[in-house]
């Protein structure tokens, strides 16, 4: 079976959502793949930056009043760094962020593009290989789908059909994280909207973090950089396990807590250095990208920053009939002038403190000292559209 569209979209997470919602009045023909099928549950930590609704409102503005209507989410303004002596340091955001499990989040999203009249959705479609030429993009899929279109957007995560395909340089490990994570309730001692980030010695520069949901469950987890994991052959899933029970500063909130479901496990690939994002016929959104924070480990904003600039990218290959590698350029010019130098904050945080384990002392216990230094580690923290 063969079917031509406009645009197909490999991947429904929110990159990929974010670029279809963003050609959603285009009158495109649109396809969108995703190898799972919704409500589908994904791994992270579930924070969802401040500056997501901005993101919505620029594309539709009812977008983001569905958002702030959604129930499932609660808010966070506070953000605890522990440093590995134990000293703390609060910083309070200006606006709001969100926590949101990803069940709900994504299935938000993809709802939203399912009532779009120009896009067809094709779910439990998992994209097994890519070729474009002079003329079109060429995908094919499980149950022998073929689908043709002039332009392939992959939102495919780390392990992506399109970047293999179209742009294969291959990223080492030091570019990327493993994170493990499992759902909790009745963790003590947790004040609603602060989320905890703990960096302990044996882990740095990777951390240990509790974050609040609603209905009194928590999203617990424990990342590090994949070289370091693979070197040390280390077991994340025990290392979490054996923090929860035998840490003496942590264990004892655990003390009555109980796991729902189990521990699953996630690659993060992480945005180390500038690489190509696009090229003729193809763009990357999110994790096909490896737009992740080299620090943080968070991911969703830049996902969905990503899909709607390869969305509004879309519309300017169609007004100018161009799909080549040069005037795809502009996709990686934008998304990288936007994204790039927050990213390199980070990776200067990563690179000089948090991997440090006296340096992070220091500076967590000065900047619970001084105003100025807190206000400079806040501003250096603070994440914009």
């Amino acid at each position: 079976m063969t079917s031509d569209f406009d645009v197909i979209i490999s991947g429904a997470g929110p990159a990929g959502c974010t670029a279809a919602l963003a050609l959603g009045s285009s009158g495109l023909r649109v396809a969108l793949l995703e190898k799972g099928k919704f409500p589908r549950e994904k791994v992270c930590g579930d924070a969802i930056p401040a500056y997501i609704p901005k993101v919505l409102k620029t594309i539709n503005p009812e977008y983001a009043v569905c958002f702030n209507e959604l129930v499932e989410k609660t808010g966070t303004d506070t953000c605890r760094i522990i440093a590995p002596d134990r000293s703390s340091l609060d910083l309070k955001f200006p606006e709001f962020g969100f926590l949101c499990k990803r069940l709900i989040f994504d299935n938000f999203l993809f709802e939203l593009v399912s009532g779009l009249p120009n896009v067809t959705v094709f779910q439990e479609t998992a994209v097994r290989d890519i070729t474009v030429d002079q003329n079109q993009a060429l995908i094919r899929a499980g149950a022998g789908l073929e689908l043709t279109a002039q332009l392939a957007i992959g939102c495919d995560g780390p392990g992506s059909i399109v970047r293999k395909r179209l742009a294969p340089e291959r990223s080492p490990d030091r570019e990327g994280s493993v994170a493990v994570r499992a759902y909790f309730r009745n963790v003590k001692d947790n004040p609603a909207g602060i989320l905890e980030f703990h960096f302990l010695k044996d882990y740095l520069p990777g951390y240990f973090w509790i974050f609040p949901l609603p209905d009194n469950q928590f999203n617990v987890g424990l990342g590090m950089p994949s070289e370091t994991v693979t070197k040390k052959k280390i077991n994340l899933r025990g290392e979490l396990t054996r923090i929860i029970e035998t840490d003496p500063f942590l264990s004892p909130r655990f003390s009555e807590a109980e796991m729902a479901g189990d521990i699953r496990s996630h690659f993060l690939p992480l945005l180390t250095r500038k690489k190509a994002l696009s090229g003729e016929r193809f763009m990357l959104c999110g994790d096909a990208a490896s737009l992740i924070n080299p620090a943080t480990g968070g991911g969703i904003g830049q996902a969905m920053q990503s899909g709607r600039f390869a969305g509004w990218q879309a519309l300017k290959c169609f007004g100018k009939n161009d799909f080549s590698a040069d005037f795809m350029k502009n996709y990686d010019n934008i998304l990288y002038e936007k994204i790039w130098k927050e990213n390199r904050r980070y990776l200067m945080l990563r690179k000089f403190i948090i991997k440090f384990e006296f340096t992070l002392n220091t500076v967590i216990e000065a900047g619970s000292i001084s105003k100025s230094l807190k206000k400079i580690i806040l501003n250096n923290l603070i994440s914009k559209p």
